[in-house]
């Protein structure tokens, strides 16, 4: 037996080569540098004792292998430096492929990334049949493609079709699904059954899935060429592009095929997309990080039964808790829950699930279960008189260690809380709409906050599948804060005789989901303004508004606005500009966001200019590849 921190090698007495990975310090097979380092040493010995077999597997509880790590990704300096890593690592993977003897590879969780680029080198590929095993490439959610030699393989082994859909979708196969695709050769039903399949596979027992082939592999191509055109453009996003042009040959030549991959990862790594688009990963990380705990929470009290109540309710029922809907209006509560047996029906699919969640969501009219809640969450009207006297008249009812919650977008807690014998109970949860759609969700607080409450409500929200920031209590907080200037701005624009067409066509090709006129119509002229007047708002801005509201030009939801909407659709003319003259107006409209991002930093409004970023990316649609407001404006003065 040989000596590795890593992995373990041995030998049985029939010269089967065994070895078993295992990170150390880490709680789940990555390949850090150090760790694939030590798995090129441990193959050359294994190569150079010439076995008889090769059998590797997993020693890790769970997953299988979790790809590189992402975070070592800005050692690399040059794309020169990355050839030379990926050229080893490569010579690895072939050398486990040209190896004389069979090859097994036992998958028991998560193979994805280098991991199953590693897999695909092996002659079989054996796995769990679990829908905790998976298999895939979500290199391209990084900006980027598989680097040792998977695109190839995938090629080799499943046929192009399937192939394509794993490189450039990033979307990974269950195993089921990839047993049928031919990425996977044998599944067997448990952890208990991999070693006698192995041993099987090394006795030629299990045989190799044929590859499929697909008639018309350019015509698959040019569909998802026109599919990415009409969304994006390779300027903005380089990746996805770059990998069809890789899979554009008229025949599969796995030589030249393996220089291409190389070339294009080395490019790819070393463009500002690929950079932000692995900051947004470390984001989401980060993020998701803050929201694991105990958060001591089972039922969950929500007045108010419009859209945002409605949802936050459903969304909560949805994943697992006890939830009970109030509103003075018991029509709005039955219509809440019709809609969230929509939800249902489109989440959940299986009908036994689907009952299983509406029966924890219950009407609740009168709001009797609010004396049982641990956490209620008010989502009533943006007026503060208002949400006073529901929080008074709720604490008054509520369990003394019960969270009390308010989803205000902008009215500071220090006002709310006045209403409050105990205002250290109150704190922010602002979700945004629509909430079974958009990840963020602000957590404020304010210096009288318990933080005991703030962090479980932080936990709440990893329950519910949120991303939850910490917000200082402050007008607007940090999405509203950073939003509401950057609109204001394109509007004044507007006012002063810019095309309303030409600003949103800009901010569109920048990366943003819609233009900032647009969202003003989307959102409502009038829920801008009442925004506008607690966040801050010129009085020419407020002027407009005012007129638009009596005329009865409240943007998507009376038909007209900044434009004339066709249902859900703005009606714009989309015209064709020149793209350095949308880079300056681009730039131009997001000045008063970053620098309200960076105010908020500073104020400590947000703990970081990463919290920042993340708050934006995830609440704004503030493009990913871009890496945030302030990492992108930083970036290009550098």
């Amino acid at each position: 037996m040989s000596n590795y921190t890593h992995f373990e090698l041995s030998f049985d007495d029939a010269g089967i080569a065994r070895l078993s990975m295992d990170a150390k310090g880490r709680s789940v097979n990555v390949f850090a540098q150090e760790v694939m380092a030590e798995l090129i040493e441990a193959v050359d010995e294994i190569v150079t004792r010439a076995p008889a077999g090769f059998v590797f597997s997993s020693a890790k509880p769970r997953g299988f292998i979790f790809g590189a790590d992402v975070n070592e990704f800005a050692l690399f300096a040059s794309a020169a430096e990355i050839e030379a890593h990926i050229a080893d690592v490569l010579a690895c993977f072939a050398a486990i492929e040209g190896l004389d003897c069979p090859s097994v590879i036992l998958i028991d969780g998560i193979c994805v990334g280098g991991g199953f680029e590693l897999a695909l080198a092996f002659d079989r590929i054996i796995a769990i049949d679990d829908a905790a095993c998976q298999v895939g490439f979500p290199e391209i959610n990084l900006g980027l493609l598989p680097g040792y030699g998977g695109s190839v393989r995938a090629w080799d082994r499943m046929g192009p079709e399937t192939a394509l859909k794993l490189v450039l979708h990033g979307k990974p196969m269950k195993a089921r699904e990839a047993f049928e695709a031919n990425a996977i050769d044998h599944l067997v039903a448990s952890r208990d059954d991999l070693a006698a399949a192995g041993r099987e596979a090394i006795a030629g027992q299990i045989a190799r899935r044929p590859a499929p082939r697909t008639a018309d592999t350019a015509a698959m191509i040019e569909a998802e060429r026109a599919a990415l055109l009409a969304r994006t453009s390779a300027r903005n996003m380089p990746a996805p592009f770059g990998i069809l042009d890789h899979y554009s040959v008229s025949e599969f030549n796995k030589d030249n095929m393996m220089k291409s991959e190389t070339k294009l990862f080395s490019k790819l790594m070393m463009t500002p997309a690929s950079a932000g688009m692995r900051r947004n990963f470390q984001l989401t990380d980060m993020v998701k990080k803050g929201g694991r705990g105990e958060h001591h929470v089972s039922h969950i009290h929500v007045i108010g039964a419009g859209t945002m109540g409605g949802d936050i309710a459903a969304v909560a029922a949805m994943n697992g808790f006890t939830v009970s809907l109030q509103d003075i209006s018991a029509e709005a509560v039955d219509k809440a829950i019709k809609r969230a047996r929509g939800l249902y029906e489109r989440r959940l699919k299986a009908p036994e699930k689907v009952q299983q969640a509406l029966a924890r969501l219950r009407a609740d009219a009168a709001g009797d279960r609010l004396a049982d809640a641990d956490l209620l969450i008010e989502a009533v009207a943006e007026d503060l008189k208002i949400k006073q006297s529901v929080f008074a008249a709720a604490e008054a009812r509520m369990k003394p260690d019960a969270i009390m919650a308010t989803n205000t977008s902008a009215i500071p807690l220090e006002e709310i809380g006045t209403a409050l014998a105990s205002p250290d109970r109150l704190i922010g949860m602002h979700f945004f709409n629509p909430v079974p759609v958009l990840p963020l969700v602000e957590i404020v607080y304010s210096d009288a906050s318990d933080s005991t409450f703030v962090d479980r409500a932080m936990y709440v929200c990893g329950a519910l599948k949120k991303l939850p920031v910490r917000c200082k209590s402050a007008p607007g907080f940090l999405v509203n804060r950073a939003l509401l200037p950057y609109v204001f701005k394109a509007v004044e624009a507007v006012l002063d005789g810019a095309d309303p067409d030409r600003i949103d066509q800009a901010l569109v090709t920048f990366g943003m989901p819609m233009g900032p006129i647009e969202l003003c119509d989307q959102v409502g002229i009038d829920v801008c303004l009442g925004a506008g007047q607690v966040t801050g708002i010129s009085p020419v801005v407020a002027a407009r508004f005012t007129a638009m509201i009596e005329a009865g030009d409240m943007g998507r939801k009376s038909g007209s606005g900044f434009y004339e909407w066709d249902g859900k659709k703005a009606i714009r003319p989309r015209g064709s500009y020149d793209a350095d003259e949308l880079d300056a107006i681009a730039a131009d409209m997001l000045a008063p966001l970053v620098a309200e991002c960076l105010a908020a930093v500073d104020e400590g409004v947000v703990g970081s200019a990463d919290i920042a970023d993340a708050a934006c990316i995830f609440g704004i649609g503030f493009p990913a590849f871009r890496g945030g407001p302030l990492f992108w404006d930083e970036s290009r003065a550098s």
